[in-house]
């Protein structure tokens, strides 16, 4: 019995997880000072819903977790409930991924492909937002309000996802439909 085609998979999945985490860091961490409402401008968000939608919704969820703990750390507080909130956003991203005859390795993605990764992206961030200033509120923080720290940036980031991520999917797509086509 082979099992290298797993273990290749599952190697490049922590490579993928890792890179994922560092690249969405970073990123969420040089663009935190930028405010949109009572959160900050997150491009990157983009970032879990490619990884999403490449490799599921588990490692959606670690890079946005991870990321978002690493971007905690180098601002120097901590979050958990927006830790939690930022793996939401990309576990639903990656939901995309469980639909039927949906498979970005051969470039097999239809049009209602995309309506459902951006359906599961918005959902995403407005629950995983919403969800974190929920838990905000509850555990007495101040100046927390659902409206400005989760639909406002939710919004912002469904924009991001729309406008950037779904064409960078697309020619994903396109590149692994020709590669496919060429190498079999």
């Amino acid at each position: 019995m082979d099992f290298r085609p797993t273990i290749t998979r599952k190697a490049e999945r922590v490579r993928v997880i890792g890179l994922g985490v560092i690249l969405y860091g970073f990123l969420s961490y040089i663009t935190d000072y930028i405010p949109i409402a009572g959160s900050s401008l997150r491009p990157a968000i983009v970032i879990l819903t490619i990884a999403g939608a490449c490799f599921g919704p588990l490692t959606g969820f670690l890079l946005g977790a991870f990321g978002t703990l690493l971007t905690d750390v180098l601002s120097g507080q901590l979050w958990i409930s927006w830790i939690i909130g930022n793996g939401v956003i990309g576990l639903f991203s990656g939901f995309a991924s469980l639909h039927k005859e949906f498979d970005l390795n051969s470039g097999k993605m239809s049009q209602s492909h995309y309506v459902w990764l951006a359906l599961w992206g918005i959902s995403g961030n407005l629950i995983g937002l919403a969800g974190a200033a929920f838990f905000d509120i509850l555990t007495g923080s101040p100046d927390v309000s659902i409206l400005h720290w989760a639909i406002v940036p939710a919004a912002v980031n469904s924009l991001w996802i729309l406008l950037l991520g779904l064409p960078i999917i697309t020619a994903i797509v396109k590149r692994k439909a020709e590669d496919f086509r060429i190498n079999g």
